[in-house]
């Protein structure tokens, strides 16, 4: 297949949930999608075009605030906060060699809120404590788009369960605490060094995603590209009212690769203006055990993936990619 039958589809979600016929319909959709770029876009999700304009604004109003002042709130050991410009580099990847320069951008995250009395707050790896500026205007627009898209990849996982051809419910025990993580995303204007090549530095490196999917928010900035099956890399641009959908390697590994957790990265921006993107990465539990499922092998044949605990991947990645976070 070749970049000029490479497919971004648009799938409308104007019936998820109306019937199983329609929920069907649009799992046979996301099939096709994921076996072959891995990436889609969808409409009528649900996300009110209000809540998704404030929660756009609300990423620049924070990164227009003082270094100082968002290094208060720097990345913690719990990787909560403020994740400063070119201070992540890919080391750690399922199909990448590590790369030469740091990503040139710098975003704030929040995860999966943890109630302090959790038996397991500040006890395992990933469960403590969000950090917030302060700004209860920011903090209340941010908690809400996080719930609401949160809400969205619940619903989701039906059209998933199916389209790998199992029950609708099969992966909610999967998701009985899903790790989630909502990051905003800012991409300055940036000079490349004229001695330096296009493969020493980029928005964000060439990498797959970890998890089990991802939705993404973008605005009219480009850059975002996904790799096509032939190598080449195709142009990602964003679509009034959508979000981005791609997967990520903990749904390739269930479905022994026929899924397509596709590379993707950002290239370096000289748009004269910052790029801006607000991404959500919806991921199983940490305990969820993930081993691929009977009907993506062949008989005789052994498993392209060997079986993972979620939690334990998720961690290798973040302590080799992200070594600014403190504690």
């Amino acid at each position: 297949m070749t970049s000029e039958t490479f497919d971004l589809p648009l799938i409308d979600l104007g019936d998820l949930g109306r019937d199983d016929r329609a929920d069907k319909a649009i799992a046979e959709q996301v099939r096709t999608a994921c076996m072959n770029s891995g990436f889609f876009y969808i409409s009528n999700h649900g996300v009110d075009p209000d809540l998704l304009a404030s929660v756009m604004r609300a990423n620049q109003s924070f990164h227009a605030r003082p270094l100082e002042e968002k290094l208060s709130i720097k990345l913690n050991a719990w990787h909560r906060g403020y994740q400063a410009f070119a201070t992540s580099k890919l080391v750690s990847s399922q199909r990448f060699a590590p790369a030469v320069g740091a990503n040139q951008m710098e975003s704030f995250m929040i995860r999966h809120e943890v109630a302090a009395n959790h038996p397991n707050y500040k006890k395992r790896p990933l469960m403590g404590p969000n950090q917030w500026p302060a700004d209860p205007i920011f903090n209340d627009i941010v908690a809400r788009y996080n719930e609401v898209v949160i809400d969205l990849g619940m619903r989701l996982l039906k059209i998933f369960a199916l389209a790998v051809g199992e029950s609708a419910d099969f992966f909610s025990p999967y998701f009985a605490e899903p790790m989630t993580c909502l990051r905003l995303l800012h991409y300055p204007v940036v000079e490349q060094d004229p001695a330096a090549t296009n493969a020493d530095l980029y928005g964000i490196n060439p990498h797959t995603d970890y998890g089990f999917f991802t939705l993404l928010a973008q605005d009219q900035v480009d850059g975002l590209e996904v790799q096509a099956l032939d190598g080449s890399w195709v142009a990602v641009p964003s679509l009034p009212g959508t979000l981005v959908v791609n997967i990520a390697d903990a749904l390739a590994r269930w479905t022994n690769g026929v899924f397509n957790s596709a590379p993707h990265r950002v290239i370096l921006n000289r748009n004269n203006c910052s790029r801006y993107s607000v991404a959500m990465f919806f991921d199983p539990s940490m305990d969820a055990n993930i081993s691929c499922l009977r009907q993506f092998v062949e008989i005789g044949k052994a498993p392209v993936y060997n079986p993972i605990r979620y939690g334990e991947y998720l961690r290798e990645r973040l302590d080799s990619n992200f070594p600014d976070r403190t504690g």
